[in-house]
């Protein structure tokens, strides 16, 4: 019983290695120096014979081909699997400058005949002046190389940007990619870019640099991403990305004399840090045409509108949803709902918001959608108006409306519903008037008033003379008054502090609900330094967080209250160009607001 077992294992084994699909790949460096030695190397996942590689001019092999295999078998809830790798690997020089391609190698699998991919090298002369380079051949895979290297380019970072004009609202990629000819032997202190004026997305950040060698000016460098952030401008104008600080430790090897038996053997190498800086970068950031359609409402970009109703034949009482997908690659996150026309008959509450970006080179790629949830209260044939989207497309650098079709909804009377079928060419303020040109006889107690009686000289007449001589002197006084204190302005500007902070707590309670985060903490910010620079006499202009916070400890208020209004105002910069975290929650920043204003206002007065 064993053996068959055995056998059928066999068989399945068999199956596994000879019934995957062969591929045959050669690799190399892309970019190679002039003189130096590097590794050709061709890889089949199959066992195979006859191989065979065109000899390349201007590429001399010094040693090769090694061959070298490698096999595991797995076994996941009884699948097996084999993978299997044979390499074929060449030492070689290149003895000319410019591109070099390697033509395909030949290979035989079961007796087909298998070719590799094509291979491209440039070869550089690489700077001289820069570094001087002995290399001696140890083995077939070894060599011992010594290089002096002070010049400061030998390492560098680099901010990039994929647009350097783009209109506001349209986005661009920010890279910062570092460059080195040195060995590195880790990270310090990292200070990122600051991005004032842009909206920002990190949408690369790698644990670990994913190298590759480039030419650049006729050197090799190996290079690496650092970040990638996708920009958003929200200002017009030149705005300048200023630069990014990284310390670095790194191995340089040198010609110094040896100092031990272990230099000798492994070499001369001084480990050194570096702060290195890279440059800034200009954008030129254009306003967007003046032709603005108007239900235009800031969304830029590429995108599709798409509208639907769940159910066209509803009864009275009973949900409705009118579901709006905008989709496509722009500025989707800060899109605001398109305005709809409801029927007035129809009980609409605040839209649901759900959303699916993801943001890569490419742009802010997915869909926003609002879902509305609607009610019919009476009876009838309704109809939603077709409604617009308006957007500015960078694709054609043109204003692109996109129109939905009308919907029309049959309500029908629900069971146990009582109320009359209403037509809908009634509005509600109609409703309101109808049955009401034709009044019912009163048939309770009615006070009658004898006609021709006049008013002067009657009791009511002295009675409101007398009232309105009061009232009238009421009014000098309290005017007489205000005019006095209005000759103080600092007195009025802290008298109306709170009544001032409020509207422009309310105005960001209104960006708030409609999820508009830029503006909700521009505005909130606006009352915190408004609310101060009213109840403290300091201009706006001249107001600064050392200032007020003095002006308020020489009015004895609490230290406990001076920090917290100053921190909501930091909490409020930091959120407008960072992600949000649970201290910098819209509801969290505005109720702190609202509290610290009202202890405020009863220390300040």
């Amino acid at each position: 019983m064993k053996n068959w077992y055995f056998i059928v294992f066999l068989i399945l084994f068999a199956k596994c290695a000879f019934g995957q699909d062969v591929r045959f790949a050669a690799s190399a460096p892309e970019v190679v120096e002039l003189g130096k030695q590097f590794r050709l190397m061709y890889t089949v996942n199959a066992k195979a014979t006859d191989f065979s590689a065109q000899a390349v001019d201007g590429i001399i092999v010094l040693a090769g081909p090694q061959t070298s295999q490698a096999s595991n078998v797995s076994i996941v809830n009884g699948k097996v699997s084999q993978n299997f790798e044979l390499k074929y690997t060449y030492i070689v020089q290149a003895k000319k400058e410019g591109l070099i391609t390697i033509p395909p190698a030949e290979l035989k699998v079961d007796r087909k005949i298998y070719k590799s991919n094509p291979i491209k090298i440039e070869v550089i002369k690489g700077s001289q002046s820069q570094s001087r380079t002995s290399t001696t051949t140890v083995g077939l895979n070894q060599t011992k190389t010594a290089t002096n290297t002070n010049n400061t380019s030998d390492l560098y970072i680099k901010i990039t940007s994929s647009k350097t004009k783009v209109h506001r609202e349209e986005h661009l990629i920010a890279t910062i990619k570092l460059y080195t000819k040195v060995s590195i032997v880790n990270f310090g202190n990292f200070k990122l870019p600051t991005f004032d004026g842009f909206i920002t997305e990190e949408i690369y950040a790698p644990n670990t640099i994913e190298w590759s060698r480039e030419n650049i000016n006729g050197e090799i460098y190996n290079t690496g991403i650092l970040r990638k952030y996708i920009l958003f401008p929200q200002k017009t104008g030149k705005i300048t990305i200023l630069p990014t600080e990284l310390e670095i430790a790194y191995r340089e090897a040198t010609n110094k004399r040896s100092r031990s038996m272990f230099d000798e053997f492994f070499g001369n190498v001084d480990s050194e840090s570096r702060n290195v800086i890279s440059n800034s970068v200009v954008i030129n950031i254009a306003d967007l045409p003046g032709n603005k359609p108007f239900n235009f409402s800031g969304a830029v970009g590429h995108f599709k509108l798409v509208a639907s109703v769940d159910n066209l034949s509803a009864k009275t009482n009973e949900a409705v949803n009118l579901k709006v997908k905008i989709s496509g690659n722009g500025n989707l996150k800060y899109i605001s709902a398109p305005k709809i026309d409801f029927p007035s008959d129809f009980d609409v509450y605040d839209p649901k918001v759900n959303d699916n970006i993801k943001y890569s080179e490419s742009g802010a790629l997915g869909f926003k959608g609002f879902e509305y949830l609607m009610i019919p209260r009476h009876a009838g044939d309704f109809t939603i108006p077709a409604f617009k989207f308006s957007y500015f497309d960078t694709e054609t650098n043109q204003y692109k409306t996109q129109k939905t079709d009308p919907f029309n909804i049959k309500v029908s009377k629900s069971d146990g519903d009582t109320t009359l079928t209403v037509s809908a060419a009634f509005t509600k303020e109609d409703l309101r008037f109808l049955g009401q040109d034709i009044r019912f006889i009163k048939t309770n107690n009615v006070k009658l008033q004898k006609t021709n009686q006049f008013l002067f000289g009657s009791r009511t007449y002295y009675f409101a003379y007398i009232f309105s001589s009061l009232l009238f002197f009421l009014i000098f006084l309290s005017r007489k008054k205000k005019m006095k204190e209005n000759e103080n302005v600092m007195h009025v500007k802290n008298k109306k502090a709170n009544k001032f902070a409020k509207k422009r707590l309310n105005k960001a309670s209104g960006f708030m609900k409609r999820d508009l985060k830029e503006d909700f903490y521009e505005e909130l910010v606006k009352a915190m330094w408004g609310y101060l620079s009213d109840k403290l006499g300091i201009p706006v202009a001249k107001l600064s967080k050392d200032n007020a916070k003095s002006e308020m400890i020489s009015k004895k208020v609490d230290e406990e209250y001076i920090n917290q209004i100053l921190n909501i105002i930091d909490r409020c910069e930091y959120a407008r160009y960072a992600p949000v975290t649970d201290e910098t929650k819209m509801d969290t920043v505005y109720n702190d607001a609202i509290k610290v204003i009202s202890k405020l206002q009863q220390k300040l007065k």
